[in-house]
């Protein structure tokens, strides 16, 4: 069992971070606003007040916060990992944040101490149907396999830092798409007189059913994502638009 770093209690990350704790490892925790931190204290978990004191006291930190800025702030900023970092240690990034920013922040880390850096955005839920998207060094993702495999149930090596957020990109488009297909084609059935509730059902388990639907059914047919997911997607449809004209 390992001791483990996490920064970022929010919904997915609180999920996580709890089934590692489930799982046997010990974790030592932080998050901005510390009212968030009482599930994973509650089993067990230690708190910290700064990402410093998170990674002086961890093998491995791993992050799931808002964005690329948060995570620039949590590993550089005051009281950062960054000001505590050593060679043998890296950082896991399950945030979903900018794959060139990614690629630059991890460098200037390892520059500064030797710490290595794998990015690793998740889609799906934590312990039930988690797929993760690891970029970096095949050492430093072997190492985070077997923690990472507390809840996630896919764990895919994509290829080298930067990587795993260009997987998550791809992978947010298709389910923006998707989500806008579905939002096209219940305006379309209503219109004609099927009820969206029936056609709904109607496709589960044929050629075009997806997680994306069984996921959002809801949402969909409330006609409304909520806010935070409309968050989300915009800023990761964004980060692919850059990409996508920097090309």
């Amino acid at each position: 069992m390992a001791l483990l770093g996490w920064i970022g209690m929010g919904r997915i990350g609180t999920q996580m971070a709890l089934l590692l704790l489930r799982a046997g490892h010990q974790l030592v925790v932080y998050d901005v606003d510390a009212r968030r931190l009482a599930p994973a204290l509650d089993l067990g978990a230690r708190a910290a007040n700064s990402p410093a004191k998170v990674a002086a006291a961890s093998e491995a930190t791993l992050l799931s916060v808002t964005d690329t800025d948060a995570v620039d702030a949590i590993v550089f900023g005051p009281e950062g990992i960054a000001s505590v970092a050593h060679a043998g240690q890296f950082l896991v990034d399950h945030t979903s944040i900018d794959p060139e920013r990614t690629r630059a922040m991890s460098a200037q880390l390892k520059r500064m101490s030797g710490m290595g850096w794998v990015d690793a955005p998740v889609s799906g839920s934590p312990g039930v149907s988690l797929a993760v998207f690891m970029g970096g060094e095949s050492a430093d993702v072997e190492r985070a396999r077997p923690w990472i495999a507390s809840y996630a149930q896919k764990i895919t090596h994509v290829g080298p830092i930067g990587t795993g957020q260009l997987t998550k990109s791809c992978n947010q488009a298709i389910v923006c798409a998707t989500l806008a297909a579905w939002s096209e084609v219940l305006a379309y059935a209503r219109h004609f007189g099927l009820e969206p509730e029936t056609l709904m059902r109607a496709v589960e388990g044929g050629g075009a059913d997806s997680s994306v639907r069984r996921h959002f059914a809801a949402d969909l047919l409330a006609q409304q994502l909520p806010p935070e997911t409309m968050r989300n997607l915009s800023k990761d449809i964004e980060t692919m638009r850059k990409m996508a004209r920097s090309a």
